[in-house]
């Protein structure tokens, strides 16, 4: 399927975008749902294409009600997907975000980084009262659409080091359980908890700490090593090269003016779950 020149490939893909921006169907994209919710295992009437891209042909689509056969399928997705799609190149997310928790518009490709396995430092604040942010090293970031997001502009993260930025910290989800999906609605399993709970942060944002040694509030780290000291759970899922776990955990953003550092420094807790945000899903294989 598809125009055999970049040409071609250009002006189908104009059509194609006016017909979802009319929200009119077109004979293109109803053979692409078509294949997708086979490769899913579900019916094309989930299937939902947000966008077209070129270069190669590129698209953007979502699922809505997940049944448990679709569930089941994800860790063949690629498989299935190259089986409908001659052409089919990658799925461009991480397999452990092949979850029904997750949604292809949560997630923004600029803001994606995968870190050096050396740690770096910068100075992130409002002048005159910075904290030190600490690089994520050996993990990678996928990163969350966040940008325009909220009432108060973007300075809070962009450009980086902006006198307007919010801390930067980390928050570990491996203690979720199924009293932090209340307000997703989102079915619950508990051996995916830590993944699926970075979705639903993401969706209905931060609730406080269920225990809370140090206050009331949203716990976090300014220092990448300290989650993972039993905050960060470990979630085995299929890959290409076989079965492999991995750590998973939120890169987040703190308002100065609304956070308390504990004595001993590791330890951020944020009383108003308004002033944490997350911002990107760090992966490391474990």
């Amino acid at each position: 399927m598809g125009p055999k020149t970049e040409h071609g490939a250009l002006r189908l893909s104009r059509i194609l975008l006016d017909a979802l921006e009319k929200n009119e169907s077109h004979p293109v994209i109803e053979d692409v749902r078509k294949r997708l919710s086979e490769a899913h295992r579900t019916n094309k009437e989930n299937i939902s294409v947000k966008s077209i891209y070129v270069g190669s042909f590129n698209v953007a689509y979502t699922v809505k009600d997940w049944t448990p056969d679709a569930v089941e399928s994800l860790p063949e997705l690629e498989k299935n997907l190259k089986d409908k799609f001659e052409q089919f190149v990658a799925a461009k997310i991480h397999p452990l975000l092949c979850r029904p928790a997750f949604d292809i518009s949560f997630f923004d490709k600029q803001r994606n980084k995968t870190f050096s396995d050396s740690y770096e430092t910068h100075q992130v604040g409002p002048p005159g009262k910075t904290q030190t942010y600490i690089s994520p090293a050996g993990w990678t970031r996928y990163g969350l659409k966040v940008l325009d997001k909220y009432s108060n502009g973007n300075n809070w993260l962009h450009p980086f080091q902006d006198p307007g930025n919010w801390y930067r910290a980390f928050h570990g989800t491996g203690r979720a359980s199924a009293d932090d999906f209340n307000k997703s609605k989102q079915s619950f399993d508990q051996q995916y908890a830590s993944v699926d709970a970075l979705g639903s942060i993401y969706k209905t944002g931060f609730r406080s700490a269920r225990v809370a040694a140090f206050g009331a509030g949203v716990y976090c780290s300014p220092d990448p090593k300290f989650p993972e000291k039993g905050y960060v759970g470990v979630v085995q899922c299929d890959t290409q090269q076989g079965k492999k776990n991995f750590k998973c955990m939120l890169q987040v953003a703190v308002n100065p003016d609304g956070v308390r550092i504990a004595t001993d420094k590791e330890i951020w807790v944020v009383p108003n779950p308004e002033d944490i945000r997350p911002y990107g899903i760090l992966i490391k294989e474990a």
